[in-house]
């Protein structure tokens, strides 16, 4: 078999999986990002994230869907809310006809992800309810909370989830251990902090935040930016 056969058969699999999402993700107004096996569902201030995670030991797929909250700057994708779904574990491709099913079913319970999230989602209000729920938060997931509450207007609250992480941040407890990443949302914390009370200029804030975020990762200019 020539070169160019195997690279065929080598993405396969892919081409069955983006044709199955453009089937069942495209019509719920998702978009591929670039070539790549991730589909994005642009809010605005959020985006739902749906990534085909492929393996390096084989051929075929994972399955992860969740939330990439826009108001942290960053040049990447991440899963702030959500991730891995468990469908079984990983869909291995042999044949097109035995993964073509496969790669339907994956795009199919990734709408359903989809869907829930936006109905978790669906107003900045919301996301604050959810994510500053009864349950205490993790010191990350309290900076994404404090964000939320403080677009609501609810300074109190907002400041009390910054200064959780800022407390863990500065503690001695597992020091050793803290990363640039860390050192960034610390900064992050701090500065939204300072103008938490003033819900005008922290509402302003986290739009150019939103914004910045947004070139960042490609994403075309949202004007004007709501959060409601």
């Amino acid at each position: 078999m020539g070169l160019e056969g195997v690279v065929a058969v080598q993405h396969a699999h892919s081409k069955l999986l983006n044709e199955a999402a453009r089937q069942v993700l495209g019509p719920l107004g998702l978009t591929q990002k670039g070539r790549s096996r991730t589909w994005l569902d642009d809010h605005g201030w959020w985006l739902g994230v749906v990534e085909f995670q492929p393996s390096s030991f084989g051929r075929g797929s994972y399955l992860n869907v969740g939330v990439n909250w826009l108001w942290t700057p960053k040049d990447y994708l991440s899963y702030d809310f959500g991730g891995r779904l468990d469908v079984g574990g990983y869909a291995e491709y042999e044949t097109d006809d035995q993964f073509r099913p496969l790669a339907m079913k994956l795009a199919a319970l990734a709408s359903e992800e989809v869907a829930r999230l936006r109905e978790l989602f669906p107003t900045v209000d919301a996301a604050a309810k959810r994510l500053a729920k009864e349950k205490e938060p993790s010191v990350v997931e309290a900076i994404d909370a404090g964000i939320a509450l403080g677009l609501t207007g609810d300074g109190d609250r907002a400041g009390r989830m910054l200064a959780r992480y800022m407390t863990w941040f500065e503690s001695d407890e597992e020091r050793e251990w803290r990363i640039e990443d860390d050192r960034v949302l610390y900064d992050r914390a701090r500065t939204l902090t300072a103008i938490v009370d003033d819900a005008e200029r922290f509402r302003e804030q986290v739009a150019r935040d939103v914004q910045s975020a947004r070139s960042l990762l490609g994403l075309a200019r949202v004007d004007p930016l709501a959060f409601e």
